[in-house]
């Protein structure tokens, strides 16, 4: 009996060490469970196009970010190796955190088309936080209380809606991880995705929480807009993701939050509509991120202005997104393996 006790307690032993559990993780668990790249390397063109369409456009403004790489946690989740534009831009704003590229004329009859190639490398990081390794609110730097608490063009924080919404799933929580996974529980449990056919940019907090469905913008938004009301900072991040089953790139959008540690914490990324709490994805490339000024955000999706006589037709104006090249490391990862890497 003793023995058949002692036999039973080393095997429990052995399956909790760490070398154990990965071995079954590795057999049992990861060969049933999504792969994806830890890499990838693409090649995307951002084009933006103006046409008179027989008539002449009297001014112009075309306006793009300039992408920077983006380094989290000691690793490049994003890498901008080469970033070319044709025609090249007129000017280059400096929006303080980041720089526009801008493209400016006068008495266009014709056509332009503006083209961006950006080569970039992107790498899958998860971010191993919980309640216990995440502090409270109180622990947030001043700098992002500053800059991400209030109402901010779409993202509408000071309504009596939203605050009760937010007292609902928030209640009086402090911890800053739980407040975050309450909202994105909520979100994903009780808005829809959905494509609205046509709108003048994307719906505010308060129009997506009515019509309870919206897409990445809309969902994203109404999340911002909830964790600000809890009196945790969140904003926006705008740029683009890869299908390659469908071998389509579109535009997107997702929310950055920071969560504060014992080490300082990390700048994180929630992606609602595609079920991604904590993780960047490589297929992923972010364009621009909210400085939480509200011009600069309305400013961020409207990239073609431009003024023109009256009751002349109006020009045809488009955007688009395009992989060029796309290639993924050999080595492939699911997320579980990848959070248990990351505990080492």
């Amino acid at each position: 009996m003793l023995l058949v006790v002692a036999v039973v307690l080393v095997v429990v032993l052995l399956l909790l060490m760490p070398p154990t559990q990965d071995l079954l993780r590795k057999y049992l668990v990861d060969p049933f469970s999504p792969h994806y790249p830890d890499e990838v390397h693409m090649e995307i063109e951002r084009t933006l196009t103006i046409d008179a369409s027989g008539s002449e456009v009297t001014s112009y403004h075309l306006d793009l970010p300039k992408p920077v790489s983006v380094v989290e946690d000691g690793i490049y989740l994003q890498k901008v190796e080469r970033l070319t534009a044709s025609p090249h831009y007129d000017e280059l704003w400096d929006n303080g955190t980041y720089d526009t590229m801008v493209w400016e004329g006068q008495n266009l009859q014709g056509a332009l088309t503006v083209t961006v190639s950006i080569e970039v490398t992107q790498k899958l990081h998860v971010w191993n936080l919980d309640e216990d390794s995440v502090l409270d609110r109180d622990d947030i730097p001043q700098r992002y209380l500053d800059s991400y608490l209030d109402d901010q063009w779409r993202i509408v924080v000071d309504d009596p809606a939203i605050e009760a919404l937010r007292e609902e799933i928030v209640g009086d929580e402090e911890n800053v991880y739980l407040i975050a996974k309450a909202i994105y529980d909520w979100v994903d449990d009780n808005v829809d995705y959905y494509i609205w056919p046509s709108t003048d940019g994307p719906l505010s907090s308060l129009d997506t929480y009515e019509e309870r469905k919206g897409d990445c913008d809309d969902q994203s938004i109404l999340f911002c807009a909830l964790a600000r009301s809890a009196g945790v900072p969140a904003w926006l991040q705008l740029g683009s993701i890869y299908d390659k089953n469908n071998d389509i790139l579109g535009g997107h959008a997702w929310v950055q939050m920071f969560m504060p540690t014992e080490d300082g914490g990390s700048e994180v990324i929630i992606d609602i509509v595609n079920d991604r709490f904590l993780v960047w994805m490589p297929f992923l490339f972010c364009e621009y991120t909210d400085t939480g000024d509200a011009d600069d955000l309305r400013n961020a999706y409207y990239h073609i202005r431009y003024s023109m006589p009256n009751s002349s037709p109006m020009p045809y104006v488009n955007e688009e997104w395009n992989m060029v090249d796309y290639e993924e490391s050999g080595e492939t990862v699911t997320l579980s393996a990848l959070i248990a890497r990351e505990d080492l």
